[in-house]
């Protein structure tokens, strides 16, 4: 009865594959499961950002961009560069246009806080395209004054609107991204020369 169950006897045995046929199938099964196997060993981008003091910033910053999931090292450098900069043009933009659009809503402190956010945010502009040419010629000294500069930019811009108690910044988040976007590309870059 069993026998019954699991082999109707009026149908034929279908006869074995090949062996070729089977190590064939074996062998996709192989190579498919190693090239998948992204999921379990970690990919560059993560690598990266495990030294950073960031990690989530990193990943997903460095993630948004497309050329990043075929970037080496040097790359994922230059991107994170690339973001950091870019990060401080738009905050330089958003100063720009609070300061055009507050009317006589602020005091006078916020639009000298803001006039002086941007000089910080120009400053610290310069600071990372150079940080471009001591990046491509492997300079670490001063691709790590350069960028510890613009930090220091953006935290002077925060720290002037600290200086009244009654005043809030409306850069406090901008402010903090910039630094943590900066101390994510520094932490990169000391993979390239350790």
């Amino acid at each position: 009865m069993l026998q019954t169950f699991f082999h109707n006897t009026n149908t034929p045995i279908p006869k074995m594959a090949p062996l070729r046929t089977c190590l064939a199938l074996l062998s996709l099964l192989v190579l498919a499961s190693s090239s998948g196997a992204k999921g379990y060993e970690p990919d560059l981008i993560s690598t990266a950002c495990n030294r950073t003091l960031h990690q989530e910033l990193c990943i997903s910053s460095l993630r948004s961009d497309p050329r990043s999931h075929s970037s080496d090292l040097e790359g994922l450098a230059e991107i994170a560069l690339n973001i950091s900069t870019i990060h401080g043009v738009q905050t330089l933009s958003y100063i720009n246009h609070l300061k055009s659009n507050v009317g006589g809503n602020v005091s006078e402190y916020v639009l000298t806080c803001l006039s002086d956010c941007m000089e910080e945010y120009s400053e610290a502009i310069d600071k990372l395209e150079d940080s471009v040419g001591a990046l491509m010629n492997r300079s670490f000294d001063d691709l790590v004054t350069f960028v510890t500069a613009a930090m220091t930019d953006s935290d002077t811009c925060e720290e002037g609107f600290e200086e009244n108690p009654e005043e809030v910044s409306p850069l406090t988040k901008r402010n903090q991204d910039f630094s943590m976007l900066c101390s994510n590309f520094l932490a990169i870059t000391t993979l390239l020369h350790d």
